[in-house]
């Protein structure tokens, strides 16, 4: 197979033409970067309240963030994606403290869902809120997820009865908000229009009840939307891009830091848009390329796979493992499966580091040998990004395995951007994969629809009686900022909220409430794959849909499930809610062939209403009986359309993950429908809600 290959310029960064008041840098360090110092300046800025750092990938975006905790006692909240970047980032910000030895010593802790759970097993603390409050009493700066940031800020960490009566909802928001001065959100370009208006919602919160703290995103693939809420609301926002600075070179100049070196960069021709093309491509090539460019370039050379496919990722590496190992290399894997002592060494350690997006975001390892697949433009910008970064290399290699209708956008059609065998500057470049590779929907009208859900939960928290003496006025300036920036009315959206509580439609709300969306197909999963896997890290949650694609399992029962974890040490109560109970056994050579179906006599009156359900009796072709007993008695938030799934996927361009499944209404019948879940289903309703009869009533429920 052949490919078409360009060369990427190295590129270098501007250095400030001056250190700010109490910045000294540490032994050997010649300047900072310009948009390192903006920053800085930015977050001491009175008079801005959101700082968006736009820098290029490797160019000191982390240590940009940091410099006020590291000069100037400023307590700091960071939240990450993904826990691989947070793991990756605790280390880098213990580097900053060794190097800038900040006299307040500040304390560094790192807090995720599963530490949150283990510390307080561990403390023998009374519940998740006593956890929070106590690392925030020891913090000064703390790294966790936006998914905790949401959820402390929705008020889901109090401790109240069925009737809502409990904690005020400042019992914990205040505490956390009074506590830091600035917070950090981290490669947030990954999240789409409900995670951004959910962060909104925090932070006009944290503006009205706790006014003057900082709010400092840090993307070098901005999402427009945040800023055009920033621009309608009360936030004031400074954005430093040192794109539109002059703040980049393309070719040595004197003093300018260099942040990427020059990298060949090949896209093999002819792989068709189809779930397994990557993947045999590396298998065609694990000996000819893969293995050959560590053979040419003996020694130093580090190299990274990063999929899409957790599967995929499972079975190459067990292939890639018997081809290297004679070598003496490493191959290791980090994915969303792998346990968290492989991933903690796998960065450092391995020769071969096979992934998915648990690597791609943010987290910074050397490497000089890259292939990759990519979802979408931002996505693919994302991932070449890993490479280049590092010096000590002598050649720096990347394949970019992409559909051939995009290569030949590339590289074929009429006005194609790249020309086989060229140099082009990152700019060029980064610009031409944006316009060229293709239309993903955004969900603009998501926050409207129901992200202003979340909104009304917010201000009617600070309208209750026993909160209006204290927020009375937040709760107005609140009202009015949101109502400007998602273009909706609060009172409007009560009346939506209460009409869908009064139907006990209330899972459609905790949906609609919820960060990243309720994982409502989640499994609970021990994992039996991996022999070398510590037992405490065999159990985990995965999806059904693609566990029945990918996966051989057995039925294990709740309680022998429960059992096992208590008795590794677990706490159990991540895994109360699991759909249901699996054995992992092995990975599919071949993708499984099954199907939802329901065979309700009412499921195509369903599909013409254009609303969002809570539907039981959902049935499977694979699995097991167990399986789809548990299914169906479930009920599950979801949206059905009459229309087949490749027909919404093409006039939707709908995201590569969108969770939509082909639906038939029979056993072994046609997918003549199109069923979605959870957040999908809200997001789908947002797109076609207007192609529904005209005579339904109401949108939500």
């Amino acid at each position: 197979m052949t490919a078409y290959s360009i060369v990427l310029k190295p590129v270098y960064s501007r250095p400030a033409d001056s250190l700010p008041p109490g910045v000294t840098l540490p032994e050997r360090w010649d300047s900072l970067s310009w948009h390192q110092v903006e920053t800085l300046e930015a977050i001491r800025n009175a008079n801005i309240d959101v700082i968006i750092n736009t820098a290029m990938t490797g160019d000191g975006k982390s240590l940009a963030a940091y410099l006020a905790a590291m000069t100037n006692y400023t307590y700091t909240l960071a939240a990450y994606p993904t826990n691989e970047l947070a793991r990756d980032q605790e280390k880098q910000v213990t580097g900053y403290k060794a190097q800038f030895k900040p006299k307040n010593d500040p304390q560094i802790y790192r807090l995720t869902a599963a530490i949150l759970e283990d510390f307080i097993e561990t403390k023998k603390l009374s519940s998740k809120l006593a956890g929070l409050i106590d690392r925030a009493n020891n913090s000064e700066i703390l790294l966790t997820n936006p998914d905790i940031f949401h959820y402390i800020h929705d008020f889901r960490y109090l401790r109240r009865n069925q009737a809502g009566q409990g904690d005020n909802a400042d019992r914990l928001f205040a505490k956390i908000d009074n506590s830091y001065e600035l917070f950090i959100f981290d490669e947030f370009h990954v999240f789409s229009s409900p995670q951004i208006t959910s962060i909104l919602n925090a932070m006009l919160l944290i503006k009205h009840t706790f006014p003057g703290k900082k709010f400092l995103f840090l993307s070098a693939t901005p999402n427009d939307l945040l800023q055009e809420f920033l621009s309608r609301c009360g936030l004031r926002y400074y954005a430093i891009d040192p794109v539109k600075q002059d703040a980049y070179r393309f070719s040595h100049t004197d003093k300018w830091r260099q942040i990427s070196y020059p990298i060949n960069l090949s896209f093999p021709q002819q792989l068709e848009p189809n779930l397994r093309s990557s993947y045999d491509w590396i298998l065609e090539n694990a000996e000819t390329i893969i293995l050959k460019f560590f053979q040419d370039h003996p020694g130093r050379s580090k190299g990274a796979i990063i999929l899409n496919s957790i599967a995929s990722v499972k079975k190459l590496v067990t292939k890639l493992k018997a081809i290297f190992a004679p070598l003496g290399l490493k191959v290791m894997e980090n994915t969303g499966l792998t346990g968290e002592t492989e991933k903690s060494m796998s960065v450092e350690n391995a020769d071969l580091l096979v992934g998915t997006s648990t690597i791609d975001v943010g987290v910074d390892f050397r490497i000089n040998f890259l292939v990759f697949e990519a979802a979408d433009a931002g996505n693919f910008i994302q991932r070449f990004g890993r490479l280049g970064r590092h010096e000590g290399f002598d050649i720096y290699q990347a394949y970019a395995l992409l559909p051939n209708f995009i290569v030949e956008r590339l590289f074929e059609a009429e006005k194609h951007p790249l020309e086989d065998g060229e140099t082009y500057d990152r700019i060029t470049f980064s610009n031409a994969i944006r316009d060229h590779y293709g239309y993903v929907n955004e969900f603009r009208q998501y926050p409207k629809r129901w992200g202003a859900i979340q909104s009304a939960c917010v201000h009617l928290e600070l309208k209750r009686f026993y909160m209006q003496q204290t927020y009375s006025q937040p709760a107005e300036k609140f009202e009015t900022d949101i109502e400007n920036a998602l273009e909706i009315s609060i009172k409007q959206m009560y009346a939506q909220l209460f009409r869908c509580m009064e139907k006990e439609k209330k899972k459609i709300i905790e949906e609609a409430r919820s960060f990243r969306g309720i994982s409502q197909l989640d499994c609970g999963i021990y994992d039996a794959t991996n022999r070398d896997e510590p037992e405490k890290e065999r159990f985990k949650t995965y999806n059904l849909p693609s566990l029945l694609s990918n996966f051989y399992f057995e039925w294990m029962e709740k309680a022998d499930f429960m059992e096992q974890a208590k008795k590794a040490g677990l706490g159990i109560s991540r895994f109360d809610k699991a759909l249901c109970y699996l054995k992992l056994t092995g990975y599919r050579e071949v993708r499984e062939d099954w199907q939802f179906y329901c065979s309700r006599d009412d499921l195509r009156e369903i599909a013409q209403s254009g609303k969002v359900q809570i539907l039981k009796d959902l049935e499977i072709t694979g699995g097991s009986n167990d399986i789809t007993k548990a299914l169906s008695r479930r009920g599950l938030v979801c949206f059905i359309s009459d229309r087949d799934r490749a027909t919404l996927r093409a006039k939707c361009g709908l995201p590569i993950h969108f969770q939509a499944y082909g639906l038939s209404d029979r056993i072994h019948g046609k997918p003549n429908y199109t069923i979605a879940f959870g957040r999908s289903a809200l997001l789908l309703e947002t797109l076609i809600w207007h192609w529904k009869p005209q005579e339904d009533e109401g949108w939500i429920c």
